[in-house]
């Protein structure tokens, strides 16, 4: 059976600009989103858990800019990893999407194992998807984007 996540319906209700060139706040990036609450950076800890029923906790909210730490601890029976999904970005002469930097992906974890990385959220504003990609945890479908399996969403604000 297929399902698709909560965040997928309500994405648009949200009116969240992916990008807009020129957006003074964010200095020299004229491909960066405007900053809608005027916050940028700070310090943000996570610590997730991922099992064959899916991640704990679902959102996870930074600032664009902020330094986060993400600590990943597999509670399952199998392995299971963190990788997050771009967003797409319409802006004419900038990139055709927007993405967190390598070092948010945590590879696949024996079951027991925890992993922590650190990295800065993008600048550009959004919600980012995330998911287990390990094979059987989730699938998109190339229909209509929708996720089903283990999934989540990293909301920078």
């Amino acid at each position: 059976m297929r399902r698709t996540p909560p965040y997928l319906m309500l994405v648009p209700s949200l009116g969240l600009a992916l990008a807009s060139c020129g957006s003074g706040s964010q200095g020299s990036d004229s491909c960066a989103t405007g900053d809608t609450d005027g916050i940028n950076g700070g310090a943000f800890s996570f610590d997730v858990t991922v099992d064959e029923t899916g991640f704990s906790p679902v959102i996870l909210k930074a600032e664009n800019l902020g330094n986060v730490t993400l600590t990943l601890k597999n509670t399952g029976s199998k392995p299971h990893d963190f990788v997050v999904d771009c967003i797409p970005q319409s802006v004419a002469g900038c990139p055709s999407q927007s993405c967190f930097p390598a070092a948010a992906n945590i590879a696949a974890l024996q079951p027991g194992a925890s992993a922590t990385t650190t990295f800065v959220a993008p600048n550009p504003e959004g919600i980012y998807n995330f998911r287990s990609d390990v094979a059987g945890d989730s699938q998109v479908d190339a229909d209509d984007g929708g996720v089903t399996g283990l999934w989540g969403q990293f909301v920078v604000q």
